[in-house]
């Protein structure tokens, strides 16, 4: 009998050695400061019935308790009910002390404080629960600690909720208390006020420009403050007290936003009028929001949490990926665009993962998609600055380019006017001419004078063939001028089309007893059309024969240039020259040397050679030393390929 005493007793001082082993270190008020970090000091219960009383907890399960590791508490999400254990020393406490959890979107809390009189008494508060049943009117959780009594006193929590359960419990004296709300205050309210700003600054831009993309940023604007004064804790606090309901909507805000950046950045980057396939692209992203949108409505938590938190990952990544990509490809104004939504990329996506809890939860964690809102808000802001400062640049430069075009066309108009007034002119007086030769041929022919025949019809002859000559001249430059492809161009070797035509002049040469020597390289090729180019010296050869005295010469030759790629081909002559006011002018249509009356030409030779020159991306021009010392005339045209040497 004695030895069954001695089991008895053993049993029961290790029961409540156990007993004790298991109680929580109790948190000492006295010389803590103003705020004490609790999650490091609870105890930690886990229900998954959750149907556990407080008296099982306290009893029955007490053994089940472990010790937190960690000052920030993150269960994730779970069905599980939550039981926390702490424990108080109040002795010599100077004055009031306070329990506060800062995470304001726990469905349902409720912290067990013992009575006076026996027993514990509850104070059920969270974001499902009336904002009135709360101690203290805070969008935070605060508790009033029983420290009058001084001594130890033992709390308890329950926490369960269908979003993510986090938590990061303080105690604070009152004045710990009153200076940390008064900093959260400030912030808050920079916070809250930078957002009402921006927002009512949009809206007037808005009303007073009717640019649609400031309307979609105030969109964005009003979904980011409702997203926030929800799971911030002041939209139960001061607009819904009552409704708590309103509280688990908060995924509405995603959906909001989500339209409204897409309508932003559509408008924003231009993407219908720049880049129409990103412009798709956003199309089929917004009818897969809508979807969501609509399958959100059917899901339960937590998985409709999930789904709206997959939505707002997606988004923040859709458009860092196009700001970048469109940055990329050269649109400058999205520079601001993409650093926006790369922190905030950054910002939600540790918001996110925190509250699923793959990552140590932290107190910042809460703030972040204040930090990140309030980061777009700025960059978006400056941005949309940026684009108004772009697109007065695009403007002004469009009006630049807009001006110089009417500039440039009002020239064209002007030259086109000189050349009307200078063809009219040079129609009235070449019609004039064989007109007059007409009436001197009727003259003479009314004398019948037999001898007189020959003569008159030779001025019939001479006034018919000039005037065909002038109207075919004339069709043959304006369909040259007017054409807008070059000719068909080849291999062309200058030396050989000139001494052809030189064989063809031979008579004409003999009988000016000139001498033509033609030094081109018959090696030279030159890019050209070949009917076209013989034409070209065609004329040259004529108006240097036509110009040079009797005995003199004319020389052909010719230079290369390898590394630009170009020959160069002088037509020089002994005769009459020109002046400077000649060569300025003996390019354009209808400019003749000397007297019209005198002169056998149209004035439309040298105007079609450079024509034809310039559209095979050649050049032609002219140079005199003055009136009777000879004349130069320039052909630089592409080379087709060179086997000689150099310079002839």
């Amino acid at each position: 009998m004695q030895k069954f005493h001695l089991v008895v007793f053993a049993v029961f001082a290790l029961l409540s050695s156990v007993a004790q082993a298991i109680k929580p270190e109790p948190v000492v008020l006295k010389g803590a400061g103003n705020e004490v970090t609790l999650g490091a000091r609870m105890q930690i219960l886990e229900d998954p019935e959750s149907h556990w009383t407080l008296d099982q907890v306290r009893n029955q399960f007490a053994s089940r308790f472990r010790n937190s590791d960690s000052s920030a508490l993150s269960f994730g999400f779970t069905d599980s009910t939550i039981w926390l254990r702490f424990a108080v020393d109040a002795s010599d406490a100077d004055g009031s002390w306070f329990l506060v959890e800062r995470y304001p979107i726990l469905d349902e809390l409720t912290l067990y404080v013992p009575s006076p009189g026996g027993g514990y008494k509850s104070f059920p508060v969270g974001d499902t629960r009336p904002f009135s049943l709360r101690p203290m009117d805070h969008r935070s959780f605060v508790f009033a600690l029983d420290t009058d009594n001084g001594g130890e006193t033992e709390y308890y929590l329950k926490l369960k909720g269908k979003g993510a359960l986090n938590m990061m419990p303080m105690l604070y004296s009152a004045k710990g208390l009153v200076e940390s709300t008064y900093v959260e205050q400030l912030i808050q309210g920079l916070f809250y006020g930078s957002l009402a700003i921006m927002l009512i600054y949009n809206l007037m831009l808005f009303l007073s420009l009717r640019d649609n993309v400031h309307l979609h940023f105030v969109m964005f604007l009003a979904g980011i403050i409702f997203f926030n004064i929800t799971v911030g804790g002041y939209g139960l606090q001061f607009l819904w007290p009552e409704t708590p309901k309103i509280n688990e909507y908060f995924w509405l805000s995603t959906y909001v936003i989500a339209l409204a950046l897409a309508l932003y950045s559509r408008q924003f980057l231009q993407l219908a009028q720049r880049f129409p396939r990103y412009d798709r692209l956003l199309r089929h992203y917004l009818i897969l929001i809508g979807t969501a949108f609509l399958l959100q409505w059917v899901l339960q938590p937590p998985y409709s949490y999930h789904l709206s938190t997959c939505i707002a990952l997606m988004t923040v990544v859709l458009f860092s990926w196009l700001g970048w990509t469109v940055w990329r490809q050269g649109f400058r104004v999205a520079r601001l665009y993409v650093l926006a939504w790369s922190v905030f990329l950054l910002t939600i996506f540790l918001y996110a993962i925190g509250n699923l809890g793959l990552i140590p939860y932290h107190a910042i964690v809460p703030y972040l998609p204040h930090i990140g809102a309030l980061w777009v808000v700025v960059m978006l802001s400056l941005a949309l600055g940026d684009r108004i400062r772009f697109l007065e640049n695009e403007r002004k430069q469009l009006a630049l380019e807009a001006q110089q075009n009417l500039e440039r066309h009002l020239a064209d108009i002007e030259q086109m006017n000189q050349d009307k007034s200078m063809f009219l002119q040079y129609i009235s007086h070449e019609l004039n001419t064989p007109i007059n030769w007409i009436g001197a041929a009727d003259t003479l022919g009314s004398g019948n004078a037999e001898d007189n025949d020959v003569d008159v019809w030779a001025m019939v002859r001479k006034g018919q063939k000039r005037l065909i000559g002038i109207v075919g001249t004339s069709l043959r430059y304006f369909d040259l001028s007017d054409r807008n492809q070059p000719p068909p161009v080849g291999a062309c070797q200058p030396m050989w089309m000139i001494d052809a035509l030189v064989r063809e002049q031979s008579d004409r040469i003999e009988q000016l007893r000139l001498a033509l020597r033609n030094r081109v390289s018959p090696n030279l090729r030159v890019r050209a059309s070949e009917s076209e180019l013989k034409e070209v010296f065609a004329m040259a050869l004529d108006n240097a024969l036509r110009f040079s005295a009797e005995g003199g010469s004319v020389e052909v030759v010719s230079e290369v240039n390898v590394a630009e790629g170009f020959a160069h081909i002088q037509i020089r002559d002994e005769g009459k020259g020109a002046t400077a006011d000649q060569l300025e002018k003996i390019m354009e249509p209808f400019f003749v040397m000397g007297s019209r009356h005198h002169e056998e030409g149209f004035g439309l030779s040298l105007a079609m050679a450079r024509v034809m020159v310039e559209q095979i991306g050649g050049q032609l021009w002219a140079e005199s030393p003055g009136p009777g010392r000879g004349f130069s005339l320039h052909l630089r045209l592409p080379l087709a390929e060179y086997e000689g040497a150099g310079t002839e």
